[in-house]
């Protein structure tokens, strides 16, 4: 059983909060989504926690969930 928590490194800037909320989606299976609290540490790096709250069925889902629009038709790739 996978477990639904999920702790990952998380680039960050100089200017950003100590702490502050975002998201998180895997492009890779099982595309998940989850809502995620950062805390900023030195040298650019934070740590990100939280939970996975939905999954995505497709590879293309996840690129719309990220990307907000349908991935382009090229010609010879599709």
């Amino acid at each position: 059983m996978k477990s639904n928590i999920f702790l990952r490194r998380v680039p960050t800037l100089k200017g950003f909060p100590l702490t502050y909320k975002t998201w998180t989606q895997e492009m890779v299976e099982p595309y998940r989504r989850g809502d995620t609290r950062v805390v900023r540490l030195p040298f650019r790096q934070g740590i990100g926690f939280g939970r996975w709250t939905e999954a995505m069925e497709t590879e293309h889902e996840a690129l719309v969930a990220v990307l907000g629009t349908p991935k382009p038709y090229i010609p010879g790739r599709d």
